[in-house]
């Protein structure tokens, strides 16, 4: 029970305004005492509030707005000294009693069940694909991303590719893909570091661009592919951040992870790598990072490296070095009334020689080849951004060149080029719909031409 002022009348008279003003103060301040002593718990030691104290929060708070309002209500109305021998509450104390409500609601707020620390975000699209020498077909995916952020600093995040695929056999199944899972803590303002599984920061298609309501084009550039020579994921250590130098800013990728794996058992694919390195096959790890520099706001280049170890323990020693090169330009241009969007990637992979089935006795050796193999594209859009009608500022004509080359007496060796024209219409920022064409030249394989469409949301 809250305690009378001695000053005051005793029971069986009425309060003041004032006294209300004063025990309502006593109050607030109690309550906010409480609240600040469980903020001054370090988090991973404070108990969870129960159901029982939530509600007893709510309606304190409800109380004291009621009480916010009455001394308003006292303020505003027209009164003289000598009824009750006290004057209206003032300005002054009206704005410490909200101050001290906002305190009391914000801690309500913040232990208001659910899931606040926690983001569901992710990606989907579907599509149709109409290629030449296959069979057209329509396809789904979705792929959830889960934030969680239990402490300011600390970070846990968690994605899945979930899709449809096709087997050799013509069966079809689901797929469910972790691509993503681990915890990063930030240090400062420049740097955070973490491990788990994460995306490689090789290049920077996989780590920005290629979620579909991001990517402008149905599919991937050819290095980037599946199959490619680019890695995606990595599982290991990581430390990452960006140090400004003036009006121009530098960003860094450091990381140890799993090196990639050398295949050298399949006759279709010997002496490409798997970088789905869940399990590396020998005690060597890859050592990598990423070099990045702003020198405005709408360029970034980069330089890209990773080298590893990457043969099985029972196999010669092979040494892996992949490197990559960036650049991103973004430009509004007043004579053309839009916007360009310039982007090309470069990747080079410098597998060491090595004799695959050295003595015959998996059937397709021995095999020797130079392994150097290397690819990338080259990507131009406009978007006609300056246009007073809506529907023409969402259009966007897109362009693409994409490039690989894997040596001829390689497994599976080819050289393939390819150019895609397409548009884009920009629903949202965050959901496009794509419409593009690509012509196909390949110097082994037969030539794939193909019509593809893609409906592309951020969640």
């Amino acid at each position: 029970m809250l305690r009378k002022d001695p000053a005051r009348p005793a029971q069986g008279q009425s309060c003041s305004a004032s006294t209300k003003r004063l025990v309502l103060m006593a109050a607030v301040l109690a309550i906010a005492q409480i609240a600040r002593a469980q903020q001054s718990q370090p988090s991973d030691d404070r108990a969870p509030i129960t159901r029982q104290e939530y509600e007893r929060l709510l309606q304190d708070q409800r109380d004291m707005r009621n009480e916010l309002n009455q001394l308003k209500r006292e303020r505003s109305a027209p009164t003289t000294q000598g009824t009750s021998g006290s004057a209206p509450a003032s300005q002054e104390d009206l704005d410490e009693v909200q101050k001290q409500v906002k305190a009391v609601q914000d801690d309500v707020n913040r232990y208001r069940p659910g899931t606040s620390g926690l983001l569901i975000t992710g990606d989907a699209a579907v599509g149709f694909v109409s290629q030449r020498k296959n069979n057209s077909s329509f396809n789904a995916g979705v792929a959830p991303l889960f934030l969680w952020q239990p402490q300011p600093k600390l970070l846990f995040e968690a994605a899945f590719d979930i899709g449809l695929n096709t087997n050799p056999d013509a069966s079809s199944e689901t797929s469910f893909d972790l691509e993503i899972a681990n915890a990063s803590y930030l240090v400062n303002d420049w740097l955070a570091v973490g491990g788990g599984l994460f995306v490689t920061p090789f290049g920077v298609y996989h780590n920005h661009f290629d979620p579909p309501w991001i990517n402008k084009f149905p599919d991937d550039p050819l290095a980037f592919d599946d199959g490619g020579i680019a890695p995606g994921s990595s599982l290991g250590i990581f430390a990452k951040g960006a140090v400004p130098i003036g009006q121009t800013k530098l960003t860094y990728d450091a990381y140890v992870s799993n090196g990639p794996n050398l295949i050298v058992s399949d006759p279709d694919a010997a002496g490409s790598l798997e970088f789905d390195n869940f399990s590396d096959l020998n005690n060597n790890k890859a050592v990598g990072g990423r070099i990045g520099f702003l020198p405005t706001g709408n360029i970034e280049m980069g330089y890209s490296i990773m080298a590893a170890d990457s043969a099985p323990s029972h196999f010669t020693p092979v040494h892996v070095l992949l490197q990559a090169v960036d650049l991103n330009v973004r430009q509004e241009v007043r004579a053309i009334a839009g916007t360009l969007d310039f982007r090309t990637e470069w990747v080079w992979s410098s597998v060491q020689h090595a004799t695959y089935d050295p003595n015959g006795s998996q059937g397709f050796g021995p095999l020797n080849f130079s392994n150097w193999r290397h690819g990338g594209y080259v990507q131009l859009c406009y978007r006609p951004t300056l246009f007073h009608n809506a529907i023409v500022r969402n259009l966007e004509l897109v362009s693409r060149w994409d490039y690989l080359r894997i040596p001829v007496s390689a497994p599976g060796g080819d050289t393939e080029q390819r150019f895609t024209a397409g548009i884009d219409y920009w629903v949202s920022p965050q959901a496009v719909l794509k419409l593009a064409y690509q012509w196909d030249w390949k110097k082994v394989g037969p030539e794939e031409n193909a019509l593809m469409i893609q409906f592309g949301i951020g969640l």
